[in-house]
């Protein structure tokens, strides 16, 4: 039973930082993108990027506080 909870609290861990580590990378991608706009114009695929990352990181944290805080 110990080992079990252990090994489910570790894949929660991991779980977490893979997460962090998305979100880290979408703001970073997203900046990249804007700097890549003042420099060239951007695809269409870059765009909706550019468009998706600009909405979804603001909205995850959003959630994150409401739920940090609604706890």
């Amino acid at each position: 039973m110990k080992g079990e909870e252990d090994l489910h609290l570790f894949i929660e861990n991991v779980k977490d930082v893979a997460f962090l580590i998305i979100v880290l990378s979408s703001f970073v991608y997203r900046r990249q993108l804007k700097l890549t706009k003042w420099k060239r114009k951007l695809t269409k695929g870059e765009w909706l990027m550019y468009i998706l990352t600009s909405i979804a990181l603001p909205i995850y944290f959003i959630i994150y506080y409401v739920q940090l805080f609604g706890t």
